[in-house]
């Protein structure tokens, strides 16, 4: 009858032992995961010049989450002025379009022109956002 005792206590034993280390292989897997999933961050690269390109204003990699639109993140990290819609940028970092000599910001994404505004434009991976303050010509 000992035998019986001492064989179901082992047998407990082992069983209750394995249940933690299969926990514990759980949360190391769950962490694991929380790491897999932070290294898939969205970057997008926001440049600001000045005339074409003459002067470089600044340059930022930053980060979003899906589905953030351009204006989102411009009012994340710049001090952003919008037209009364407030889907238009008007004035970055203090910098405000200029009416009177036809001075303004207007952007590209990926070297190519867009037809609508910030609050429209839905950032992917890898984007680069080049707005550029300059006299427009038109």
């Amino acid at each position: 009858m000992k035998k019986i005792w001492i064989s179901l206590l082992v047998a407990i034993s082992l069983i209750v032992t394995g249940c933690a280390a299969d926990n514990t292989n759980n949360t190391n897997n769950n962490a694991n995961a929380g790491v897999e999933q932070n290294e898939e961050v969205n970057k997008v690269t926001i440049k600001l010049v000045k005339d074409n390109g003459e002067e470089v204003i600044s340059e930022e990699a930053l980060q979003f989450e899906e589905g953030e639109t351009l204006i989102d993140v411009m009012h994340e990290h710049f001090e952003l002025t919008t037209d009364d819609s407030g889907a238009f940028i008007v004035g970055i970092n203090g910098i405000e379009s200029d009416y009177e000599n036809n001075y303004f910001w207007i952007y590209t994404a990926n070297n190519e022109e867009v037809l609508v505004g910030a609050n429209e434009y839905v950032l992917k991976d890898g984007d680069v956002i080049e707005f550029n303050y300059s006299k427009y010509e038109g």
